[in-house]
C-alpha cells in the first residue's frame, strides 16, 4: 500500500513538473516571436503592426494603445514575422526586418531609404495574399465605395438608395481623382400613384499639382444629372491655383488643412425640353479637412460660381461636409450634408437642392 501511495506521488510530480516546464516553455516562445524597437537605448518588445516614411506604429508588448515612433528616434528595428515593404517609384521587398544604419532598413537582403517608405505591413506565414498583391499594384491609390439605404412603409411609403465611389491617385508632386455617385428615391401615399423625389448623377475628375508645400495648381471637371430639377445635364470645367493656409502634418498619408483656390470656369446648363444656357464665371473653392479621435474623418467643400457678366444674379453655390467614422476593419459609417443653390434654375424647378445620406463606406 506504501508503494503504491509513493508511485502516486512521484507520478504526480513528474506531471506537474512536465507541465510548469510547458508554461515556461510557452512563455520563452510567446516572448521569441516579439519584434524589438530600439528607441533612446531602450528596447522595446511587441508588435510593430505598420510602416511609412513619416515612422513606425506599434503595440508594446504590456499595456493597451498602438505607438507612433518617428524614425529620427528609431535606432534599430528588428522582426520575427515577414513585411511586405513598398518603396520607391515602384519596388518592393518583402521579408523580416533585419536593422536600421545610417536611416538604410534591411528587408529581406534589401537595404530601403526610410524616407522612400511608401507603406510596409505585416504578411502571414503563407505568404502574399490577394490583398498584399493589390496593395502592391495600387500602391498609390486610395478610395472608398459608398451605400446608404433607406426604406419606409406607413401612411406615406419611401424607398432610395445612394451608390457612390471614390479614387486618389497620389504621387508627389500630383493627385489624380475620380468621383460618382448616384442617387434615387421614390414616394407613395395612400390613395396616390408612386413619385419620384430623387434622381440624379453626379461625376467628376480632377488633377491637382503642387508648385511648392503650400502652392498649387488644378484643372477639373464635373457633370451633374438631375431629373427632379429638371437637369439634362450641367457640365463645369475650371482650372486655377490654390493655397493652403494651415497644414498639420500627421503622418505619411495623413493630414489636417485648410485650403482656398481660384479661377476661370464654364457653367453650361441644358434642361429638359431643349433649352439649355451658358456663362463664364470666376470658381472660387474652399477645402478642409479634420482627423477626429477614434478614427473619425471631417471633410468640407464649398464651390462659388458668380457669372463674370452678371455675378450678383447669375450663380451657383454648392457646399458638402462628409463626417466618416470606423466601425469594423475598412467598413465605415458616413454621414453626409450636401447643398445646392442655382440662382437660375430649369423653368419650373426649385433654386435650392438639399441632400441628406447616412450609409455605410468601404475605405481602402
Amino acid at each position: 500500500m506504501m508503494m503504491t501511495e509513493s508511485r502516486c506521488s512521484i507520478g504526480g510530480r513528474f506531471w506537474r513538473a512536465t507541465l510548469v516546464a510547458w508554461l515556461i516553455a510557452m512563455g520563452y516562445a510567446s516572448g521569441a516571436v516579439a519584434d524589438e524597437v530600439t528607441s533612446k537605448g531602450t528596447v522595446l518588445r511587441g508588435k510593430v503592426t505598420a510602416l511609412a516614411g513619416a515612422g513606425i506604429t506599434f503595440e508594446p508588448e504590456y499595456g493597451k494603445g498602438t505607438l507612433a515612433i518617428k524614425w529620427e528616434n528609431v535606432e534599430d528595428l528588428r522582426s520575427d514575422g515577414s513585411f511586405q515593404v513598398l518603396y520607391g517609384d515602384s519596388e518592393e521587398s518583402d521579408g523580416p526586418l533585419q536593422g536600421l544604419r545610417a536611416g538604410k532598413l534591411s528587408v529581406g537582403g534589401a537595404e530601403v531609404d526610410v524616407a522612400t517608405i511608401r507603406a510596409g505591413v505585416p504578411i502571414g506565414a503563407a505568404g502574399l495574399s490577394c490583398t498584399d498583391r493589390m496593395r502592391s499594384a495600387w500602391r498609390y491609390w486610395d478610395g472608398h465605395f459608398d451605400l446608404g439605404l433607406n426604406v419606409q412603409q406607413s401612411t406615406t411609403d419611401t424607398t432610395g438608395f445612394l451608390i457612390g465611389f471614390g479614387a486618389v491617385r497620389t504621387k508627389d508632386p500630383t493627385t489624380f481623382t475620380l468621383g460618382a455617385n448616384y442617387r434615387y428615391g421614390t414616394e407613395k401615399r395612400q390613395g396616390q400613384s408612386k413619385t419620384t423625389t430623387e434622381d440624379q448623377l453626379f461625376g467628376l475628375v480632377r488633377e491637382d499639382y503642387s508648385f511648392t508645400p503650400r502652392f498649387y495648381g488644378f484643372a477639373s471637371g464635373d457633370a451633374t444629372y438631375d431629373g427632379i430639377q429638371r437637369l439634362s445635364i450641367r457640365g463645369v470645367p475650371k482650372v486655377g491655383v490654390g493655397y493652403v493656409f494651415w497644414q498639420e502634418k500627421l503622418d505619411e498619408d495623413k493630414r489636417n488643412f485648410l485650403q482656398g483656390e481660384v479661377g476661370p470656369s464654364w457653367v453650361y446648363e441644358r434642361y429638359f425640353g431643349g433649352s439649355d444656357s451658358d456663362y463664364y464665371a470666376i470658381a472660387f473653392g474652399a477645402l478642409a479637412g479634420y482627423y477626429l479621435p477614434y478614427g473619425a474623418h471631417f471633410d468640407w467643400r464649398l464651390d462659388y460660381l458668380p457669372a463674370v457678366d452678371n455675378y450678383t444674379k447669375d450663380y451657383l453655390l454648392r457646399t458638402e461636409a462628409g463626417l466618416t467614422a470606423p466601425i469594423i476593419g475598412a467598413i465605415n459609417a458616413k454621414f453626409v450634408v450636401r447643398d445646392e443653390y442655382d440662382s437660375q434654375p430649369a423653368p419650373g424647378a426649385e433654386r435650392n437642392s438639399l441632400f441628406l445620406t447616412l450609409g455605410l463606406s468601404l475605405l481602402w
